[in-house]
């Protein structure tokens, strides 16, 4: 990431840094391991990314904040730049992964009389009730009622709670409001 201001054309710095140094490095760590075992990893890696897309974005300038780095991290569909924080993505992907895999799962234990949901997943079930109070979770805690895909249905109401909570997170200008209600 470090290597990318050597480009000189914002255009092709973003493009990489969205296609090969995106979040997608750590994604298999972020769907295997428990959240707090990651956060070391997690907040290197959005230090890094930030830093990065300050540079595209501004050159290094004074005009790149937190509300910024917020806006950058959302999907496009979103009005972000897809640049995905590990933070955020590491909210969900352990539980979705979980989700996604537990016929496999009981399929592959069948003879280890593992029954029910295991405790490093409750535990995590229980930090994504945090970030997503208003979320319904419960069908993620019985492996009959999981929707059929996880990843997707906590991604979306992840970067839709954040989109919502733009306005009450930062001082948002009359005309930024504007463009967020619009």
């Amino acid at each position: 990431m470090k290597l990318l201001p050597c480009l000189r054309d914002p255009q092709c710095e973003l493009l990489l840094l969205r296609s090969c140094m995106g979040v997608a490095k750590l994604l298999f760590g972020l769907r295997t391991c428990q959240p707090h075992l990651m956060e070391d990893a997690v907040s290197r890696f959005d230090d890094g990314l930030r830093k990065a897309i300050e540079d595209i974005v501004v050159g290094g300038g004074p005009f790149f904040g937190d509300l910024q780095w917020r806006l950058a991290s959302l999907p496009m569909r979103l009005g972000g730049l897809g640049l995905f924080s590990a933070r955020d993505v590491g909210a969900y992907a352990f539980v979705a992964s979980r989700a996604q895999s537990w016929e496999l799962q009981d399929h592959i234990l069948r003879n280890g009389g593992v029954v029910g949901l295991d405790p490093d997943y409750q535990q995590a079930l229980e930090c994504l009730n945090v970030s997503l109070p208003d979320l319904d979770i419960g069908g993620f805690s019985n492996k009959d009622t999981a929707p059929s895909k996880p990843q997707k249905t906590l991604a979306n109401a992840l970067f839709s709670k954040i989109a919502q909570s733009l306005g009450e997170a930062f001082d948002l200008s009359p005309r930024q409001k504007a463009v967020f209600e619009g």
